[in-house]
């Protein structure tokens, strides 16, 4: 079942593992470098079904990250597709990631001469990494003003030739904030109830649809729970808002959750080898899965690292496919190795430490190019 060809999402795949988005920090003035398309390339080699891109700046209102991908005007079109067209040259398959980052910015880029802000549902003061970070709350014009350029953001993907498009409703990015009471404190119609704070992110799949047409895939990431403290999205919350989306027409759902402001060990990155949760959102995306099946396809990503475990999940729940990201770091060519009979485990120990603001790779494969250079010299 695992390595079967598949269809999900609406997009036809040689397997169901997805590697889920990973900030690469690949980006020259928001464009991709050869670096990054290298990389696609690898990964489309090693044997995933499909590739998520590292999240896409969509606006040009708020700051966007260091070194990340923009997808913000018509000349980005002609570079993303470069790389789109390497990726399928090497018989993969490819979404686009498209956020509006909100106030969840770490290391925030203004372009020379331009006015940019950092914003949020309703001007809460939260903790990002290391900093307290300050926002100021939207208007509904700007609302308006983000859901139209996230429109044009799908337009462009499915211009550069990108198989569908993913919009993040995760980890505490703007449309995940406005769904939560805790950085929703409005009180007009995007504020207060479910059905309101859910608006901002339904209004931007309406809009994306309208763009690309009635066929085009269109995939949501969202939080099964934010796992904060108080006044946070719940599961229930989060299935109906599932429920809602199906209801729009969204081929797919990615299950994750938490966010810079969860309980410890709550977030959306774990030390696997710390907690009593491996798969940590297994038994949410199934119970997902299980209620919408038929409607939409659901997905889960967060601490799978062997074949054994995926397939079991596939077999015995309604979930359509398994994401990873930091084991595609270590191993890209995993999916191979495993379809060539290998049963050992990811070699990814989940420390975390591959992450960072630009060119972002594994430690152990950092420390061996490091040797490679030195015996070379």
């Amino acid at each position: 079942m695992l390595f079967d060809k598949s269809h999900i999402g609406g997009i036809d795949v040689k397997c169901r593992l997805v590697r889920s988005a990973t900030f690469e920090g690949m980006g020259d003035h928001g464009l991709p470098t050869e670096n990054l398309a290298s990389m696609y390339e690898t990964l489309a080699d090693g044997g995933v079904g499909l590739i998520i891109t590292g999240m896409m700046a969509t606006n040009k209102m708020e700051p966007y990250q260091h070194c990340q991908i923009r997808i913000d005007d018509d000349g980005c079109i002609a570079p993303l597709a470069k790389v789109v067209d390497r990726v399928h040259q090497h018989g993969g398959k490819i979404v686009a990631q498209l956020v509006v980052m909100g106030s969840a910015l770490l290391l925030p880029e203004i372009p020379e001469g331009e006015q940019r802000f950092i914003f949020s549902p309703s001007g809460v003061t939260e903790k990002v990494g290391k900093w307290t970070q300050e926002s100021q709350a939207l208007t509904q014009d700007q609302i308006h003003e983000l859901t139209a350029a996230a429109a044009r953001a799908a337009a462009r993907a499915k211009a550069a030739g990108f198989d569908g498009v993913q919009f993040h409703g995760a980890h505490g990015y703007l449309a995940s904030k406005f769904l939560s009471p805790h950085f929703n404190t409005r009180t007009d119609e995007y504020g207060g109830s479910l059905e309101n704070r859910a608006r901002f992110l339904l209004e931007c799949i309406a809009a994306m649809r309208q763009a690309v047409g009635a066929d085009y895939p269109i995939w949501v990431k969202l939080n099964c729970a934010d796992f904060m403290k108080d006044g946070s999205l719940t599961f229930d919350e989060s299935k109906q808002v599932m429920a809602w989306l199906a209801d729009a027409g969204v081929q797919a759902i990615e299950v994750s959750g938490g966010n810079t402001s969860s309980l410890p060990r709550k977030g959306p990155i774990r030390a696997i080898r710390r907690t009593k949760e491996p798969m940590y959102f297994k038994a949410y995306a199934a119970e997902a899965a299980a209620l919408l099946k038929g409607k939409v396809d659901i997905g889960v990503v967060g601490g799978f690292r062997s074949a054994g475990d995926i397939e079991d999940t596939l077999q015995t729940t309604d979930i359509a496919f398994v994401s990873m990201s930091r084991p595609y770091l270590r191993q890209p060519d995993l999916p191979n190795l495993w379809k060539n009979g290998s049963t050992e485990p990811a070699l990814c120990i989940s420390c975390s430490r591959c992450f960072g603001a630009e060119n972002v790779d594994c430690i152990f494969n950092k420390r061996e190019k490091e040797e490679r250079e030195k015996q070379d010299a």
